[in-house]
């Protein structure tokens, strides 16, 4: 490995670090204690270091919101591969959404669950181009095409956002209350699923 290499690999190394301390101080403290001095403090870096790969904390948390948004949105799009008709491709993208949540649940509160609205604009998460534009119209898609096959008169935007507040719901409850007697897991997440599919097809 050649030394301009194993710079960029090292800065690359840094930037995920800071990201990462960001995220353990924001969850766990909240944004009023989330500073550039404090994730130095937990990397054991000068503060100076912080603001060489990001101008303020609103610019962490916004750059913490694209990368959740860019891993799921790469789980999701890849659930369906192997199906080759509407139902069934939006099917693994729900189920890939939950999982997501389940799997990632502090880079899923960071995107969904805490109160970012006052540093992080929705224009400028779903601007054109961005991971949370492109996640939000896979799903689009994907129900579309179900509504087209099975003749649905259901308004696609507020089927999709009927269909996401299911997800959602799902996905923070089991977060948030853990110690709850759900059912088994795996049948819960599949009758949130059933019941949201069969409302497309009434």
């Amino acid at each position: 490995m050649g030394i301009v290499e194993r710079k960029e690999r090292q800065k690359e190394s840094l930037h995920q670090d800071i990201l990462d301390a960001a995220r353990e101080i924001l969850l766990a403290e909240g944004y009023a204690k989330l500073s550039m001095r404090s994730i130095a403090k937990r990397i054991e870096y000068s503060p100076t270091t912080i603001y060489l790969y990001f101008k303020n904390k609103d610019e962490i948390l916004f750059h913490l919101c694209e990368e959740s948004l860019e891993r799921q949105f790469e789980a999701m799009n890849a659930a369906a591969g192997k199906e080759s008709s509407p139902l069934p491709r939006l099917r693994a993208t729900l189920q890939a959404y939950i999982d997501f949540g389940l799997s990632e649940p502090d880079r899923y509160k960071i995107s969904y669950m805490a109160d970012i609205s006052h540093y992080v604009s929705v224009t400028s998460i779903l601007r054109d181009g961005s991971f949370g534009t492109k996640l939000l119209e896979l799903v689009r898609n994907r129900l579309n095409d179900v509504l087209i096959e099975s003749g649905s008169a259901l308004d696609p935007e507020s089927a999709f956002q009927a269909l996401w507040a299911h997800c959602h719901g799902i996905v923070s409850l089991l977060i948030i209350c853990p110690d709850f007697p759900w059912v088994e897991r795996k049948k819960l997440i599949e009758t949130n699923i059933d019941v949201s599919l069969k409302g497309l097809l009434n």
